[in-house]
Protein backbone atom coordinates (compact mmCIF):
# COMPACT_ATOMS: atom_id res chain seq x y z
CA UNK A 1 0.00 0.00 0.00
CA UNK A 2 0.75 3.61 -0.12
CA UNK A 3 1.95 5.71 2.70
CA UNK A 4 -1.17 7.87 1.46
CA UNK A 5 -3.27 4.88 2.16
CA UNK A 6 -1.43 4.00 5.11
CA UNK A 7 -1.79 7.47 6.68
CA UNK A 8 -5.76 7.59 5.86
CA UNK A 9 -6.11 4.49 7.50
CA UNK A 10 -4.04 5.38 10.42
CA UNK A 11 -5.84 9.34 10.91
CA UNK A 12 -9.46 7.17 10.56
CA UNK A 13 -8.56 4.41 13.38
CA UNK A 14 -7.84 7.36 15.46
CA UNK A 15 -11.17 8.98 15.10
CA UNK A 16 -13.00 6.05 15.47
CA UNK A 17 -11.38 5.44 18.40
CA UNK A 18 -12.13 9.18 19.65
CA UNK A 19 -15.39 8.55 18.52
CA UNK A 20 -16.12 5.26 20.81
CA UNK A 21 -14.27 6.87 23.67
CA UNK A 22 -16.58 9.80 23.33
CA UNK A 23 -20.09 7.67 23.21
CA UNK A 24 -18.84 5.12 25.85
CA UNK A 25 -18.17 8.48 28.10
CA UNK A 26 -21.62 9.59 26.87
CA UNK A 27 -23.47 6.00 27.51
CA UNK A 28 -21.61 5.77 30.95
CA UNK A 29 -22.66 9.41 32.21
CA UNK A 30 -26.25 8.61 31.21
CA UNK A 31 -26.15 5.10 33.29
CA UNK A 32 -24.88 6.31 36.32
CA UNK A 33 -27.37 9.30 36.30
CA UNK A 34 -30.45 7.12 35.76
CA UNK A 35 -28.68 5.33 38.92
CA UNK A 36 -28.89 8.62 40.99
CA UNK A 37 -32.34 9.25 40.14
CA UNK A 38 -33.44 5.47 40.57
CA UNK A 39 -31.49 5.64 44.42
CA UNK A 40 -33.46 8.74 44.71
CA UNK A 41 -36.69 7.23 43.94
CA UNK A 42 -35.69 4.05 45.96
CA UNK A 43 -35.12 6.10 49.16
CA UNK A 44 -38.17 7.62 49.16
CA UNK A 45 -39.97 4.15 48.38
CA UNK A 46 -38.24 2.70 51.73
CA UNK A 47 -40.60 2.95 54.24
CA UNK A 48 -43.51 1.63 51.95
CA UNK A 49 -41.28 -1.12 51.13
CA UNK A 50 -40.10 -1.93 54.74
CA UNK A 51 -43.83 -1.64 55.81
CA UNK A 52 -45.24 -3.99 53.45
CA UNK A 53 -42.26 -6.45 54.02
CA UNK A 54 -43.28 -6.25 58.09
CA UNK A 55 -46.85 -7.11 57.51
CA UNK A 56 -46.03 -9.65 54.64
CA UNK A 57 -43.44 -11.32 57.61
CA UNK A 58 -45.66 -10.77 60.27
CA UNK A 59 -48.69 -12.72 58.38
CA UNK A 60 -49.68 -16.81 59.07
CA UNK A 61 -47.73 -18.85 56.59
CA UNK A 62 -50.27 -21.29 56.38
CA UNK A 63 -53.90 -19.99 55.85
CA UNK A 64 -56.56 -20.66 58.82
CA UNK A 65 -58.26 -24.20 58.08
CA UNK A 66 -62.00 -24.42 57.96
CA UNK A 67 -62.91 -27.62 59.25
CA UNK A 68 -64.39 -30.69 57.95
CA UNK A 69 -68.53 -28.85 58.69
CA UNK A 70 -67.28 -25.82 56.71
CA UNK A 71 -66.37 -28.58 53.50
CA UNK A 72 -69.26 -30.43 53.94
CA UNK A 73 -71.58 -27.04 54.49
CA UNK A 74 -70.29 -26.27 51.19
CA UNK A 75 -70.59 -29.18 48.81
CA UNK A 76 -73.66 -28.87 46.42
CA UNK A 77 -76.07 -31.74 46.12
CA UNK A 78 -75.33 -33.84 43.18
CA UNK A 79 -77.59 -33.52 39.82
CA UNK A 80 -79.04 -37.00 39.13
CA UNK A 81 -79.73 -37.44 35.54
CA UNK A 82 -83.09 -38.17 34.47
CA UNK A 83 -83.60 -42.26 33.51
CA UNK A 84 -83.99 -42.26 29.70
CA UNK A 85 -87.31 -43.34 28.30
CA UNK A 86 -86.77 -45.99 25.54
CA UNK A 87 -89.14 -45.70 22.34
CA UNK A 88 -91.54 -48.31 23.07
CA UNK A 89 -92.22 -46.61 26.36
CA UNK A 90 -90.19 -48.44 28.82
CA UNK A 91 -87.53 -47.05 31.04
CA UNK A 92 -83.83 -48.32 30.94
CA UNK A 93 -82.66 -49.61 33.59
Amino acid sequence: MSKAADAVKTVAGTALGAAAAAATTVVVESVADAIKRGGTKLDKAKPTLQKSAAEVVSGPTMPASKGKAARVKGRKALARKPKRRLSCGQEET
